[in-house]
């Protein structure tokens, strides 16, 4: 696999991660109670994780 390859695969892995982090936290948010706020913080830790990725390539 080439350079531009593994930047394609890596970017449609990451917008397919983005999108169901943020679902999560939808969803969370419908879900009265601590079922509801489990799925939140699932979704925000993705988001987290994934806002670590991008800014440790720019230390």
């Amino acid at each position: 696999m080439n350079e531009f390859t593994k930047k394609i695969v890596t970017a449609i892995v990451v917008l397919i991660v983005f999108v169901v982090c943020v679902a999560l936290v939808v969803i969370g948010q419908r879900n009265i109670g601590a079922s509801g706020l489990m799925i939140q913080l699932v979704g925000v830790a993705g988001l987290v994780v994934l806002l670590w990725l991008y800014n440790r390539q720019y230390r």
